[in-house]
């Protein structure tokens, strides 16, 4: 037996994914849902369903990887305004091309240069960002 309800909401902690409009939850916890875009119909556990909000989805544009709002750590960037008045200029020009967050300007500080490539600076924790200003720098 299927309990079909309109504005369903899931039995699990998170939201459901904007991505979904919920058609149905079995008793045994499956969750009917059609993709509100291609009109795909799935059938997903709670696990599966909450996967699709790891990492939540921009709350401006709605893009779940790779916005221009947020970084890969989650952090927000700067807007051009931010940009002009706390980038410092030897950091604007990557700045605006890949965008940065307030954090990311402390990460930048830690960033040296050995044989003309860019690397982590010596005793300094890298964290996934850190890896990936560095790797942009180089292929800059």
């Amino acid at each position: 037996m299927f309990l079909v309800t309109r504005d369903a909401r899931p039995g699990y902690d998170g939201a459901m994914a904007d991505r979904f409009e919920h058609l149905s939850r079995s008793n045994s916890g499956l969750h009917y849902v059609r993709e509100r875009k291609g009109g795909v119909m799935r059938v997903l556990t709670d696990s599966e369903l909450a996967d699709f909000n790891d990492p939540p989805p921009c709350p401006q544009c709605a893009e779940q990887f790779g916005c221009e709002h947020f970084n890969c750590a989650g952090e927000p960037l700067l807007d051009e305004t931010q940009l002009e008045s706390v980038v410092p200029a030897e950091w604007l020009a990557f700045a605006r091309a890949s965008g940065v967050s307030e954090r990311d300007l402390e990460r930048l500080r830690a960033v040296e240069v050995h044989e003309g490539a860019y690397r982590v600076g010596g005793g300094v924790e890298a964290d996934v960002r850190m890896l990936e200003i560095v790797l942009l720098l180089n292929e800059g």
